[in-house]
Parts: C-alpha cells; sequence; structure tokens
C-alpha cells in the first residue's frame, strides 16, 4: 500500500487549490510550517517535487498536475464515504423505492429526485411506473416505500397521503383526423362513429368497464405513451392528460378537440395526483424528504 496519508493528499489538494502554502494554511486554520511538512513528507514519499518553490509563489510542476485529479479524487471519494457512513448512522436509507403510475406527471417526479440527489446523494433511487394494483400491492409488501399515484378512489386508513398536481383531460386527435378538421364544438353524436382508443391498465385490458368511452368503435391500449403515439399518427382520437399531450399540441402533432359534453358534464374531468405512504412504517430521512418534496395541499 501507498505510504501516503489522506492528510496529506487533502492538504496537497488544498495548496494547488488555494494557489500557495500561506492561504492553504489559512483555510486549513494550520500553521504554515505544518503545510510545508505535509507537503515535503509527500514528495519525499514519492520522489517527485509536486510545487515549483523557485517564484513568489508556489507552483505546480508537471509531475504536480498529473497526479493533482487523482489526489482530488481520492479527497472526494473519502468525504462521500464519510457522509454516507454518517447518513447510515443516522437512518438514511441506501435504498428508496417509488412506484408511479402512468398517468402521473414525471417531470413532478424528476424534480423531487433531483433534490433527494442533492441532498442524499448516496441513496439509490428505484424508480417503478406500474398501474395503481400493483403499485399499492407493492406498498402493502413493504416492496416501495413510496408511491405517487392518481386519486381515483377513497385510500384507506392504511396509508398517509397528500396531494401532488392536478390535471386536465385533453380529447385529441391529429391535425388530418375529421374531428381536428371540424369548425366549432364536437358533439357526442360527431364522437360516436369514430375509432376511439381507449387507454386500460394491462391487467384489465381484457375486461374494461368502458368508462369514458363514447364511440361504437374502440381500441384499448395498455400504455399511455403509446396511447399517445398512436393518436398522433392518425389512429383515431382519444383522451390524454394535458401534461402528455401538451408538447404534441405545441407542436402540432394533436389537437385538443372542443367537446360539447362528456359523460353528462360540460367540461372535460379533472385528476388529482397523491403521493402516499403506509402508516406506522418507519421511514428513514431520504423518504421523508421525498414525500415531502411531493406533497401539496392535503386531500380530503
Amino acid at each position: 500500500m501507498a505510504p501516503y496519508t489522506l492528510d496529506q493528499l487533502a492538504v496537497f489538494v488544498t495548496v494547488a487549490d488555494t494557489g500557495g502554502f500561506s492561504a492553504a494554511a489559512r483555510q486549513l486554520g494550520r500553521a504554515q510550517s505544518a503545510v510545508t511538512y505535509a507537503i515535503r513528507g509527500l514528495e519525499e514519499q514519492s520522489g517527485l517535487l509536486l510545487f515549483d518553490r523557485t517564484g513568489y509563489r508556489a507552483a505546480l510542476t508537471d509531475q504536480g498536475r498529473a497526479l493533482l485529479p487523482r489526489a482530488r479524487q481520492i479527497v472526494a471519494d473519502t468525504d462521500d464515504l464519510y457522509r454516507q457512513a454518517q447518513g447510515f448512522a443516522k437512518g438514511l436509507e441506501a435504498e428508496l423505492t417509488v412506484v408511479v403510475e402512468p398517468f402521473v406527471p414525471m417531470a413532478t417526479v424528476g424534480a423531487a429526485l433531483r433534490k433527494l440527489h442533492a441532498t442524499h446523494s448516496s441513496v439509490r433511487a428505484r424508480v417503478i411506473v406500474e398501474n395503481q394494483g400493483r403499485a399499492m400491492e407493492l406498498m402493502e409488501q413493504g416492496k416501495a416505500q413510496l408511491a405517487v399515484l392518481v386519486h381515483t378512489a377513497p385510500m384507506t386508513n392504511d396509508f398517509d397521503f397528500s396531494q401532488c398536481t392536478v390535471h386536465d383531460l385533453l380529447a385529441v386527435a391529429a391535425p388530418s383526423h375529421p374531428l381536428a378538421q371540424m369548425n366549432g364544438v364536437v358533439s357526442s353524436a360527431d364522437l360516436r362513429p369514430h375509432l376511439q382508443l381507449v387507454w386500460t391498465p394491462s391487467s384489465a385490458a381484457l375486461d374494461s368497464a368502458d368508462l369514458g368511452v363514447h364511440a361504437t368503435d374502440r381500441w384499448y391500449i395498455t400504455d399511455i405513451q403509446a396511447k399517445r403515439e398512436l393518436l398522433a399518427s392518425g389512429v383515431g382520437w382519444g383522451s390524454l392528460p394535458d401534461h402528455i399531450a401538451a408538447a404534441d399540441i405545441a407542436r402540432g402533432r394533436l389537437v385538443a378537440l372542443q367537446l360539447e359534453s362528456w359523460e353528462g358534464s360540460d367540461r372535460m374531468p379533472q385528476y388529482r395526483t397523491i403521493v402516499s405512504r403506509r402508516k406506522g412504517s418507519i421511514s428513514g430521512p431520504a423518504a421523508r424528504l421525498l414525500f415531502e418534496s411531493l406533497r401539496g395541499p392535503r386531500v380530503d
């Protein structure tokens, strides 16, 4: 094993970063002689001259410049190791599993995960995209710490949850579709003869309740992004969450249809997304931070 100490490498990096022995001594809170001693010891043990001391300021030699990136990485890795060990000692999770339903805006989840990584970089996140039924199974089995779901039914008392976001469903079609070329409001009678693409969870693909279906002819799609692409290619019409359809509408790949009514209402429905966790489970700092980053006003 190399005889160099971590302290020598840390002093070497500090001298290089601050531009001199006296500046490094001030930053480290040490006597300049102690800094000089550490560098001299590193040079003697390596057999290399790391700093040229002939000028007004100590300057890195070619050998010093070559070794600096490796020394910097060793010091950074050691600092990370220390922070990770301290985090584990305080209950920080090594891994965090989050289940996300397909209709949830991933940008919202991504913003919370960025904050998690910035605060607890040692935590490994596992993001699973699943339908709500499977998401709740993973939560109940303790295989996921958090779930971000569409709020479609009352939650049981086993779970704590808070609202994340609110979204509109939009009826859309490709610009070439006959419904998109109609002027004004589209009636239910106008919708009925045109093929409708209906999203359904894979587990319910063969046994759909036909909610939100307005057309006589309908196809079922188990992946929301596949449905978006089929709609943009002109295969039928259908509904999409606003955050999924927005970019295609802006680019002209999809057109938002102005519907006269939708299941007895004069407007398209809204839906809320929620972040949920199991009550009574022991949440570590990472799970608590992610939950708080995602939560909004509490759902009644």
